[in-house]
């Protein structure tokens, strides 16, 4: 009899605390991230967690930034401080709560420079670059010398995809270092097919690790 009362009593009690504000009662697959980059940069600093594009956010005057409907696990952001600074900091969020990380010191960015080629040596026309989970948007290679610099990046490793029409798609994973100037060098097959995967899939076909 006594557990019946006392398990009637809690229920009561959880019922109040609801009621008065005690739990957040959100969506518990999702929460909200928020900190603070040192030494951010107006207008190009920015926040996002990497793997989703659509999960970004732009830094205020101050360095501080907030992130919502980020899922409930652990996850990585990758930040970007200014034109030569970047970072990528570990973080679990809380579903329906606010997950402080506190502040985020960037480092030294490495930068990458994509040099492409076709079989024959030549340089493709219209050619897309993209660094995978990282949030930025796919990069034109420059025709006149066939190449593209993205950057800073934070050091780590990435998967980078190359298309162009009437080539085979060819992705890659390239690893940069705190502060590195690399360079890496791609060939794209010719597609027998007409043009990249319509999926989206690829081939791997790496250059060298060093075009330079």
């Amino acid at each position: 009899m006594r557990a019946r009362n006392c398990g009637r009593a809690l229920g009561a009690l959880v019922l109040a605390l609801v009621g008065c504000g005690g739990f957040d009662n959100g969506d518990l697959r999702t929460g909200t991230v928020r900190g603070r980059v040192l030494g951010a940069e107006a207008g190009v600093a920015r926040v996002n967690v990497m793997g989703d594009s659509e999960l970004r956010a732009t830094v205020g005057a101050d360095g501080r930034f907030e992130l919502d409907g980020v899922p409930a696990r652990s996850l990585e952001l990758y930040v970007v401080a200014s034109r030569t600074q970047a970072a990528r900091t570990t973080v679990v969020a809380r579903g329906a709560r606010v997950t402080d990380v506190g502040d985020i010191q960037a480092r030294p960015g490495a930068f990458l420079t994509v040099r492409v080629r076709d079989e024959k040596g030549a340089i493709p026309p219209d050619v897309e670059v993209e660094l995978r989970g990282t949030g930025e948007d796919r990069a034109k290679v420059d025709t006149s010398r066939g190449e593209v610099r993205l950057g800073p990046l934070p050091a780590g490793c990435y998967s980078l995809e190359v298309k162009a029409d009437d080539l085979e798609d060819v992705e890659t994973q390239v690893c940069v270092r705190e502060g590195e100037e690399r360079v890496q060098a791609i060939t794209l097959p010719a597609d027998d097919k007409g043009g990249g995967d319509d999926d989206g899939g690829s081939d791997d076909h790496g250059g060298g690790r060093d075009g330079g």
